[in-house]
């Protein structure tokens, strides 16, 4: 609709300058009139002459200032209202004690406010939009199927968003659906709200105060640590509540439980610190824990989980030697020369029943301490070898072997038994509690050497286990490995045991198939036994004068990864893209390996969710050597990505399988601290002149302006100085002063 209104203008209005002159020149005209009239004794007369002058200088002014009347043409049309839904994680969170879910509340307060919607669509060119960090434009049937999944809220921005949109005439009115949980610096909203001249209404899900509530803040940890090597964390919690008081804080290991401690929260915040020692390598995940109090509305913030990648800083071994051997030497050898092994060896060069003619102080190089390696220090080796050692003469007891089951099965260590005339049954370890963690299984009944040990020369085999296995694999390809193992020199000497536990994996053997390299998973720690006293003999191999062979050392340097559960020593490797997502992401994950073919689309991908629930990933061949996918991640917990190529049967089982875990957890700014701040919402709308309500109102109580919006389309203007009858009038006025001067005597 087009109506047209009339307004008188001045097309040459006056500047403040000119207007200061103008007034003095009427004072000037004023003075001059009153003095030229005042022989006049008749005050009509006077105030006439004076009329006329005033007029006739009004006049002159006006015709400068170039009067005129202006018809303007307008259109009414519809205003521009945007309705902005906050799309950030806090959303997904509690709104009311009644648990309801603040997105689901907007979705079921659009829904229950259908007809006035429809209504401000008929007054209004409405635009919807989600926010987090900034607008983006959607539809009211998107907002009723979307799930939050914005990261950072940012009010601030958007602000500035809307204050654009309304320079440009594409705004006039907004409404804003928040829980106003914005902790960037945003929050001073002083600055924001500048030059916003238009009204923002605010409407709240969060219907309860959200005060007394108990989260954790932050937890300083390292992203790197070292095997083996204690570290600190420390937890941050806060609260709002204004009470002092206690609370314990819970420490796991994915599922397992670490500690707990008392936190004494004063003032509002309460820091406690734990020791964490990683005993295997690669990706860890510990998740820290408080108990949700009575009152509390949010329990999300009251568990937080973190990372670190723990990796070798030196692989500390503990060597101890019954006697020297050329199987002693090379395999000394060999580790001094690793530069990630820090060796400590103990050689033992006579037995206490040996007659001899000296002083114990005189025979001893240094005194063989029992106690100290086997009570205090044995869990600060990552492997421990016994070679060709018989425990009894050495004043080793029952319980020292006990500490060292113990840090196998319970702490993770590695225990090396390399066989000789003074090892498993030739050196009555079948009567031992260490005969529960060997991977063969050994007599109870003491036997001669004869019984014991065979001297025949064997060439050692690959089992089929062993063809497949990391550490048998001395060269990368897999036949051309097969065929190093087939030249290698044969052996000469081997233990005899009663076979292998059930458990355990063969990797070598001889002809006959009896072991000569025998390994196991023991709890939470490895074992592994070489049956043999002669593997020196491989050093002569590819090996040149005076140097370690490369398969000799390659060998035992695959084997004391394997005990560490090194990621380098698997064939295939699987990462993603980044340890933490966020719920709604999508990892991205990628499987390699250094052998072209090893790996292939039909092997078994699978996901693992918090709940233990698998998923199989389809994955994409990028490269003849590398796989790739992308998996939607929403639950969360940790997830566990597990790769089994094609062709592994039960046998082969964890071979040359891989994994790895990420964290799954919301945006720490979206649960930490407070989660709903209805200041910020009441402020918007209070300096914007709009009206701050929460979902408990209906949204008819906005009582938002249905009033047209005036759009001029077109003017004319009527000059009225642009007349023979303005220069009449200003023609008649000065006849007539000059006149009646004339008349009355004046000059």
């Amino acid at each position: 609709m087009e109506t047209a209104i009339n307004h008188f203008v001045l097309l040459n209005p006056p500047s403040v300058l000119e207007g200061i002159l103008l007034f003095l020149l009427l004072n000037l005209v004023l003075y001059g009139s009153f003095r030229s009239t005042k022989h006049l004794a008749s005050s009509r007369k006077r105030i006439t002459i004076i009329s006329l002058h005033l007029l006739s200088f009004l006049l002159i002014i006006l015709i400068l200032f170039n009067p005129g009347f202006r018809v303007e043409h307008y259109k009414e049309e519809k205003r521009n209202l945007a309705v902005l839904v906050d799309n950030t994680w806090s959303m997904n969170l509690p709104g009311d004690r009644d648990g309801n879910i603040r997105a689901q509340s907007v979705k079921n307060y659009l829904e229950k406010n259908e007809d006035v919607l429809s209504q401000i669509e008929k007054n209004f060119y409405v635009e919807y939009f989600l926010f987090d960090q900034e607008l983006k434009p959607t539809s009211l049937d998107s907002i009723l199927k979307n799930k939050p999944v914005g990261t950072i809220t940012e009010i601030g921005k958007v602000l500035e968003e809307l204050r654009e949109k309304r320079k440009k005439g594409e705004l006039d009115i907004a409404i804003i659906i928040s829980d106003g949980a914005d902790n960037t610096e945003s929050t001073k909203m002083d600055n924001n709200m500048e030059g916003l001249d238009f009204t923002i209404n605010t409407v709240s899900p969060v219907t309860e105060n959200s005060l007394n509530d108990v989260w954790i803040d932050d937890i300083n940890s390292s992203e790197v640590t070292f095997l083996r090597y204690p570290y600190s964390i420390e937890v941050v919690i806060k609260t709002d509540r204004p009470e002092n008081f206690e609370i314990p804080v819970t420490l796991y290991e994915e599922d397992k439980l670490m500690s707990i401690k008392e936190a004494s929260i004063n003032s509002g915040e309460a820091r406690v610190n734990f020791e964490i020692n990683p005993l295997s390598l690669g990706r860890k995940i510990y998740t820290v824990s408080i108990p949700v109090l009575s009152e509390e509305l949010i329990a999300e913030n009251n568990q937080k989980s973190f990372f670190t990648d723990v990796i070798i800083n030196k692989i500390r071994v503990l060597h101890v030697a019954g006697s020297p051997s050329w199987d002693v030497k090379f395999l000394r050898k060999a580790l001094k020369r690793n530069p990630n092994i820090d060796l400590v060896s103990f050689f033992i060069l006579r037995d206490p029943s040996d007659l001899v003619f000296a002083s114990e102080r005189e025979l001893s190089l240094i005194p063989f301490p029992v106690n100290e390696i086997f009570s205090k220090e044995l869990d600060t080796f990552d492997v421990v070898i016994f070679q060709d050692f018989h425990f009894q003469p050495y004043g080793i007891f029952g319980f020292h072997l006990k500490n060292l089951k113990d840090y196998v099965s319970k702490d993770g260590g590695a225990f090396l038994m390399i066989g000789g005339s003074n090892s498993f049954n030739s050196g009555d370890y079948g009567r031992t509690v260490i005969s529960d963690i060997l991977p063969v299984e050994l007599d109870y009944l003491p036997k001669t050497l004869s019984e014991t040990i065979s001297n025949q020369e064997f060439h050692p085999e690959l089992t089929a286990i062993g063809k497949n296995h990391p550490i048998t694999r001395i060269v990368p390809n897999k036949d051309e490995n097969e065929r190093h193992w087939d030249t290698m020199p044969e052996l000469e000497g081997l233990n005899i045991v009663q076979g292998l536990n059930p458990s355990a994996m063969s990797l070598l053997q001889t002809p006959e198939g009896q072991p000569i390299l025998a390994i196991e998973n023991v709890d939470s720690g490895k074992v592994a036994a070489f049956m043999s006293d002669s593997s020196w003999k491989w050093n002569f191999i590819l090996g040149s004068e005076g140097n370690v062979s490369p398969h000799y050392e390659k060998f035992w340097n695959r084997l004391f990864l394997w005990f560490l559960n090194d990621p380098e020593l698997k064939d295939i490797n699987v990462k993603t893209d980044k340890p933490i997502y966020n719920p709604g992401e999508n990892a991205k994950i990628e499987i390699s390996t250094l052998e072209e073919g090893f790996i292939n689309t039909e092997g078994r991908y699978s996901l693992t969710y918090p709940n233990g629930e698998e998923e199989e990933i389809e994955l994409e061949k990028t490269s003849p050597n590398r796989l790739s996918a992308k998996v939607g991640v929403g639950e969360n917990g940790i997830h566990t990505i597990s790769v089994n190529p094609d062709g592994e049967s039960n046998l082969y089982k964890g071979l040359n399988s891989s994994e790895i875990i990420f964290i799954v957890e919301p945006p720490e700014n979206e649960i930490r601290g407070p989660t709903a701040n209805e200041n910020i919402l009441k402020s918007i709308a209070k300096q914007t002149g709009g009206k701050y309500i929460t979902t408990d109102q209906g949204l008819e109580e906005l009582e938002i302006d249905a009033s047209k919006k005036k759009t001029i389309i077109g003017y004319k203007t009527i000059k009225l100085w642009d007349n023979p009858l303005t220069f009449l009038v200003l023609l008649g006025l000065l006849s007539s002063e000059w006149l009646l001067r004339r008349r009355w005597g004046l000059k």
